[in-house]
Parts: structure tokens; C-alpha cells; sequence
């Protein structure tokens, strides 16, 4: 009996966990990828590990990469915060990551990334023109200082990226992470 080939599969044909995981590849390139636990992390666990690679594409001034830590500071409530503190022990390049809870906005010395889970208007003056990248999952928060807005659309997750908030602090992202954003605010597109 003569073998057919098997039609090939259209991305639109994949499960929304599969999406997800090509998407950490492409954040990772051939870095290794914990497949299983990120799928059973849900949602939230794919979100920091997408946090995670993109981390990867991100510099500081150089002040600020000199140490051991790496720190990702989270002021807010969700699955998201709790996925983030599973980071801890992990590093990027040759930062370890450490996470702490910020229970004021006094707290933000020695942050690289702060995690907002909603506006707070009297961090966002703090923050400004300061070196720390600021990532939100909640739709809407670049208009309110995220500088990196993680959100699922149609079962993905894609983010969304503020390029003119992330030079105002200083920092430099690759343009190969830039790529893969769904969109980009930069200077010509801010309202």
C-alpha cells in the first residue's frame, strides 16, 4: 500500500499552547526550553517564560548590568506575579534573578524590571527616566507607563512594546525581539 503525504500543517492549524511554545523558540533561539513545565503553568507560566526569553533581548546602561542580580520587582496582585517568583535562581546572560514584592514605590532602588498589574500613578512619576523596564498584562497599560504589555489574543500570547518610554530610560532592546511584537509605539506612531 503506497504512503500518502500528510498535507502540511497551517499555523492557524496549531493549538494555542503550540503557538505559544513556537513563540518561546523564536524569543529563544536554539536556547533550551522547559516545554512541559510551561504548559502546565497555563497561561500565566507561558507569560514569564515569555518574559523570561525576552529579558534575553534587553539591555541596561552598563551601571546597571555590573553585580550578580538581575531583580524583578512586582507591585501587584496576580497568577502572573506568582509565575514571575518562579524565575528566581534562573539567570540572563550572567545576572541571577531575583524577585522581590515592592509594597512602595520607595522600594524601586536596584529594580532592571518592575511588573504592574494595574495603573498606579504615583509609581509612574518615580520611574521616570529611570533604568527599569516596566511590564504589564493588563490591556491598556501603555498608555499608563508599561513599557512591555504582555496580553492573549486569540489564544497567543503577543506583546506589545512602548520603544519611545524604553529609550527615555535607557535601555536598548534588540531589534530581533522587536520582530516579533504585535506592535511597536515609537515616536512617529505615539499619539
Amino acid at each position: 500500500m503506497p504512503m500518502r503525504a500528510r498535507p502540511p500543517r497551517r499555523p492557524t492549524d496549531l493549538r494555542p499552547w503550540r503557538m505559544a511554545a513556537l513563540l518561546l523558540l523564536a524569543l529563544a533561539g536554539a536556547a533550551p526550553l522547559r516545554p512541559v513545565a510551561a504548559q502546565a503553568a497555563g497561561p500565566d507560566g507561558l507569560k514569564a517564560e515569555v518574559v523570561y526569553r525576552a529579558l534575553m533581548f534587553v539591555n541596561w546602561p552598563a551601571e546597571r548590568e555590573h553585580g550578580r542580580a538581575l531583580q524583578l520587582c512586582t507591585a501587584g496582585d496576580s497568577g502572573l506575579e506568582t509565575a514571575l517568583q518562579g524565575l528566581a535562581g534562573r539567570s540572563i546572560r550572567h545576572l541571577a534573578i531575583e524577585v522581590r514584592r515592592l509594597a512602595r514605590p520607595d522600594q524601586l532602588a536596584g529594580c532592571h524590571l518592575l511588573y504592574l498589574s494595574e495603573p498606579r500613578p504615583a509609581w509612574r512619576a518615580l520611574l521616570d527616566r529611570q533604568p527599569v523596564l516596566v511590564l504589564s498584562d493588563q490591556a491598556g497599560m501603555l498608555d499608563q507607563g508599561a513599557m512591555l504589555n504582555l496580553q492573549i489574543e486569540d489564544g497567543r500570547i503577543v506583546f506589545d512594546v512602548d520603544l519611545d518610554a524604553v529609550r527615555r530610560a535607557g535601555l536598548a532592546i534588540s531589534a530581533k525581539l522587536l520582530r516579533l511584537a504585535r506592535y511597536v509605539r515609537h515616536p512617529a506612531t505615539s499619539p
